[in-house]
Formats: structure tokens, C-alpha cells, sequence
């Protein structure tokens, strides 16, 4: 039960498709990554980690049967799910392991209000809807870093991406990176 689509890299240039035309350069809808893979919100895990596999995917968005944004799910959602849960992935379904509560775009949505949402709410990719409530594409940080390079951000610089990356790497509170903090040990 998965929705199968191509997966593309936003076009730039000659070679530039619809978004190019509709959408401002500084927008989502022309930056975003177009026809994204999603996944069923009845699908398994494993369905989910299949597609993950096989598109060289990180997280896919999670839609309903009428196409409908529903959550997100991550390759270490799935991950840790498995150890958590002590089940193989086809056991879990992709609704108990999903974000909820997903932040997204529309195709209009400015790049800066990208990289506030992303440094906001500590994610590297956001979903970005179609006027139906559906999954139009996605935008992620390594296309706004694109963008920055080129110049082509109205505005957004490199040092704006880099930023953003930091903040969202940044451990959460109690998980301190340099060790004050102990974690938890594996028992062999």
C-alpha cells in the first residue's frame, strides 16, 4: 500500500519545468523537490524502509487514501522503533511509528520561512503541500544550500543554511555532546 512516484532534483536553467515558471525564485514550489515518494499510512515499516532502501530516501511522507499529508517517518524512526519495539518491520505498522503533527509548506512559502521552520521545529527536510492538502514536493536543507551557492535565494546566504544545520544538529537538552550528561551503556 504505498504511493510509487519519480523522484526528482529540482530544475534549474534551460532545463527548468513548471515550478520554474509559477513560483517566484525565493519560493518552496521552485525550489522543492517534485513528484517525492510517499508512503500509506497502512503500509508496515518494512514497506516504508523498502522505499527508503531502494530511493535512497531519508524520510518519506506519510499520506491517507485521499493523498493527504498524515505525518512523516524517518530511516531512524524506523530504526529505533525496531530496537525499541523488539519486532521485525513488517510487524509495525507505519501509523504507530510516524511523526504527527507535521510541519510543512505551501508552494508560496518564502525559503526564509523554510529555514526559520527547519531551525524552529529542528528538521532537515519539510514536506510542501499542493492546494488539495496533498504531498506536491519537498524541500530540503541540501536544496536550500543549492540555492545559497548559486545565489539564486533572494536573499538566503550560505552562512543562513549553516546556521540552521547547527541548530538543528544541536543535541536536545540532557543529551550534552561533550559528556556532562551520561548516557546509557549496551550490556554485552
Amino acid at each position: 500500500m504505498t504511493t510509487t512516484t519519480k523522484r526528482t532534483r529540482p530544475a534549474t536553467g534551460a532545463d527548468a519545468g513548471t515550478s520554474m515558471a509559477l513560483y517566484p525564485a525565493a519560493t518552496a514550489g521552485r525550489t522543492m523537490t517534485e513528484h517525492v515518494q510517499t508512503v500509506h499510512i497502512d503500509a508496515s515499516a518494512n514497506d516504508a524502509a523498502q522505499l527508503m532502501w531502494y530511493g535512497d530516501l531519508g524520510a518519506l511522507p506519510v499520506v491517507d487514501h485521499e493523498g493527504k499529508l498524515r505525518g512523516m517517518v524517518t530511516d531512524r524512526d524506523l530504526a529505533m522503533a525496531a530496537h525499541l519495539q523488539g519486532k521485525p518491520l513488517h510487524e509495525i505498522p507505519v501509523r504507530t511509528v510516524m511523526s504527527q503533527g507535521v510541519v510543512a509548506l505551501t508552494s508560496t512559502d518564502l525559503l526564509s520561512e523554510a529555514v526559520t521552520l527547519m531551525r524552529r521545529h529542528k528538521v532537515r527536510r519539510l514536506p510542501v503541500l499542493d492546494e488539495r492538502g496533498g504531498v506536491g514536493g519537498m524541500l530540503s536543507l541540501s536544496d536550500l544550500a543549492r540555492v545559497s551557492v548559486r545565489g539564486e535565494g533572494d536573499g538566503l546566504t550560505e552562512r543562513d543554511v549553516a546556521d540552521a544545520l547547527c541548530t538543528i544538529c544541536t543535541p536536545r537538552a540532557g543529551l550534552a555532546a561533550d559528556g556532562a550528561d551520561e548516557l546509557p551503556t549496551l550490556q554485552s
